[in-house]
């Protein structure tokens, strides 16, 4: 008997789905049973600092049963628990005897993205899978958006860098101005109306409504183009999840977030504000696939 175990660690989704997928794809590789702890769970340090998104994660996705988890806890005491297995398919004496291969990490790797890049399609294609039928039926009543604009603020302005209006202004312009036409632009953020006053000022800019934030995440992904906050893992799962031309600031830690495969097809461009061969990049890019962009 072997298993997989995902034990979430108090995180926002972003960081929850990295676990999950890697989780999700060994069990795939090796034909094994996932079972996960709750999705959902109180986190009272988004309601201390009274951020707009509670990040509860209540009724997202189908939760493993109470038995499999109660299975899981009992075999922790009688089977070896292996933390963190390297993503790939185990041979030999790894695939013998009971185990628990248990994944709990948000960060192994500077690249978040490097175990399961390969599997991007059978990521999503799980993701689709486990979400509530109730979300997925609202999911489909909206509208794909043409430019999706994700600005972090709620816990990033304790100490993450905080992506400055200036950077989604330019880049909606610089946009804008290749395509030479004035695409709306949705703006999903966890901010204030105040606190991108400058950003909401410009015309055709609309703010999402409100919706749970997987929603946010699965709507940004069949954007046109999706433009996204430095060092945010809900924008990176945005844009891994796309086909999307993707847009991040030139200090972003994450070199890459797709296959180099999908960003042949499609540009992942780190976007520095005035820098002319960014521009010069996406203009080409526009110019020579503006049928298919166009709505």
């Amino acid at each position: 008997m072997q298993k997989v175990y995902v034990k979430f660690p108090k995180a926002g989704l972003g960081n929850m789905l990295l676990v999950w997928a890697r989780a999700s794809v060994f069990a795939h590789l090796n034909h094994l049973p996932l079972v996960t702890s709750s999705w959902w769970s109180f986190r009272p340090g988004a309601w201390r600092r009274n951020e707009n998104k509670k990040r509860l994660y209540w009724g997202y996705f189908k939760e493993s049963s109470f038995w499999s988890r109660l299975a899981i806890a009992l075999n922790k005491f009688q089977y070896p628990v292996i933390k963190e297995p390297a993503v790939k398919k185990i041979t030999g004496d790894e695939a013998a005897g009971k185990k628990i291969y248990q994944f709990d990490q948000v960060i192994i790797a500077d690249d978040l993205f490097a175990s399961i890049r390969d599997y991007r399609d059978l990521v999503r294609d799980r993701i689709y899978k486990i979400l509530m039928p109730s979300l997925l039926t609202q999911l489909n009543r909206y509208e794909p958006p043409i430019i999706s604009v994700h600005i972090r603020r709620g816990d990033f302005k304790l100490g993450n860098p905080v992506t400055p209006q200036s950077f989604f202004i330019d880049c909606i312009k610089q946009v804008r101005s290749a395509a030479n036409e004035n695409w709306e632009v949705t703006v999903f953020t966890d901010a204030d109306a105040n606190e991108i006053n400058e950003v909401l000022a410009l015309p055709a800019v609309k703010l999402a409504p409100p919706k749970p934030d997987i929603l946010d995440i699965l709507l940004m992904s069949k954007s046109k183009v999706i433009v996204l906050s430095q060092s945010s893992t809900f924008s990176y799962w945005g844009a891994f999840l796309s086909d999307a031309v993707v847009i991040k600031p030139s200090a972003d830690w994450q070199l890459k977030i797709r296959s180099e495969e999908i960003n042949k097809v499609v540009p992942e461009i780190r976007w520095k504000e005035g820098d002319e061969k960014c521009i010069k990049i996406f203009k080409s890019f526009i110019n020579n696939n503006k049928q298919d962009l166009c709505i």
